[in-house]
């Protein structure tokens, strides 16, 4: 994130050393917040909970990342971040969660935000960190600050693959969290190896925080390669949800 950054994250909506009995408590904490920086109205944190209901939100490495569902974009007021940390964590499914992060944001701006959190996520130190620390200026420094330079996650110099495919992305929402997700869990479903590639950057299928930090979005070209004895069917299952033109639930 550049200039807009310390808009879409301020100071003001990180809160640290809070506590939260359970998942929807901690999703109204950081919804509230959401509320309170004039980022969304209250409809758009039903959507939160919406969401939650549908699919988890948790990304791994104690960091979840709750956000309305598509519906609620007429709730979202400005594209924004709030980050509540919770050191002795929420239940998130069956996985503690210790930095709870709200998202909102219109159409294709997510997708900068999205990466630039999964540059974070894939770093568990910094994520143990940032669980911990009692100064809130850490974490917006860790969630603003500019991206390394350089081909990240992956370098797309891979291997030769036994399959590839090359397509553009008809998933409207892209590779943000929930395709992600989708992604992930079909791949996990084969022993093939499956790599995406969105130009100069590469991702593991069944790393959720590589796959969203490509930042591809619809429109954009991405190939899929496979390898293994099952790459065939694999590669044609991360296809599926990458073509599919209509949102996932």
């Amino acid at each position: 994130m550049t200039e807009a950054a310390s808009s879409v994250l301020s100071t003001s909506a990180i809160v640290v050393g809070a506590s939260a009995t359970d998942q929807a408590a901690a999703i109204e904490r950081v919804g509230a917040i959401l509320v309170a920086e004039g980022i969304v109205s209250e409809a758009y944190v039903d959507a939160m909970r919406a969401r939650e209901a549908i699919v988890s939100t948790y990304l791994g490495n104690g960091i979840a990342l709750p956000h309305g569902t598509a519906e609620a974009e007429a709730s979202i007021l400005r594209t924004g971040l709030a980050v509540v940390q919770f050191p002795d964590g929420v239940r998130w499914g069956d996985e503690p969660a210790r930095l709870v992060i709200g998202l909102a944001a219109r159409s294709e701006e997510h997708i900068a935000i999205l990466s630039r959190l999964a540059a974070v996520l894939e770093d568990a130190a910094l994520c143990e960190r940032l669980a911990r620390t009692a100064e809130p200026l850490e974490i917006h420094a860790a969630l603003t600050a500019e991206p390394d330079e350089g081909p990240a996650p992956g370098s797309a110099a891979a291997r030769a693959a036994d399959v590839s495919r090359t397509v553009r992305i008809a998933n409207p929402s892209g590779l943000h969290a929930r395709p992600a997700a989708a992604i992930v869990d079909r791949a996990l479903d084969f022993d093939a190896e499956v790599t995406i590639i969105a130009g100069d950057r590469q991702a593991n299928a069944i790393s959720i925080t590589q796959v969203i930090a490509l930042g591809a979005s619809v429109g954009d070209v991405v190939t899929v390669n496979g390898n293994g004895d099952d790459a065939g069917e694999a590669v044609e299952a991360v296809l599926g949800i990458l073509l599919a033109d209509g949102d996932l639930p």
